[in-house]
């Protein structure tokens, strides 16, 4: 005989598992975010962010950090994109590095706020908007002489978004990837809750 379970807590219940559906959601695409964006030095990699609160773009790399401190010097303004992998080994600057070995961080955590809070994905690099292509963003950030994602996509041999499109950010937003961080976050949500009722 098939087990019963009571429903008067139907909607209470499917109000949790929408919350937990829209935490788990956030963070699939974060991680397809890491996954399918440039990668320099693993800085805006690292900088995606789940928030209650929009994200804004003002998070500096270490190297950055140091340079406008004054505590490395000699730097041209194309260098100020140096920085530092995990380990301290310097990486390049934004216009020559192609970083082959890439490791991905582990998977954000969202929190989970209430059905009627916004949640939002942003990433913090001060460069965001460069690195996702926006009209008129250009690295270096601020600099009248900068150029867009675009622009440097055509003066460099690769750029580094496996799709090798500097519309990544577009493409994955538009594209069945997206989806898939939903199902994702579905099939984890509703992962072996389907008890039968009477």
């Amino acid at each position: 005989m098939p087990s019963s379970k009571d429903i008067s807590h139907l909607t209470k219940d499917l109000e949790q598992n929408m919350i937990a559906l829209k935490s788990k959601v956030a963070s699939a695409m974060v991680q397809d975010l890491q996954e399918r964006g440039p990668w320099w030095t693993g800085h805006f990699a690292t900088s995606w962010k789940i928030s209650e609160t929009p994200v804004q773009p003002v998070k500096k790399s270490r190297k950055r950090e140091e340079i406008d401190k004054g505590n490395i010097q000699g730097y041209d303004a194309p260098l100020h994109w140096l920085d530092e992998d995990e380990a301290g080994v310097g990486t390049g600057s934004v216009y020559d590095q192609i970083r082959t070995n890439r490791v991905l961080p582990n998977r954000k955590r969202a929190k989970k706020v209430p059905l009627e809070k916004p949640l939002y994905v942003g990433n913090e690099a001060e460069y965001a908007g460069f690195a996702v292509n926006n009209p008129g963003a250009t690295a270096p950030v601020g600099s009248p002489n900068g150029i867009t994602y675009s622009e440097h996509a055509g003066i460099v041999r690769q750029i580094t978004p496996p799709s090798g499109s500097p519309d990544w950010y577009k493409i994955y937003l538009q594209n069945q990837q997206f989806n898939e961080a939903i199902l994702l976050g579905l099939s984890e949500t509703f992962k072996g809750k389907h008890t039968p009722v009477e």
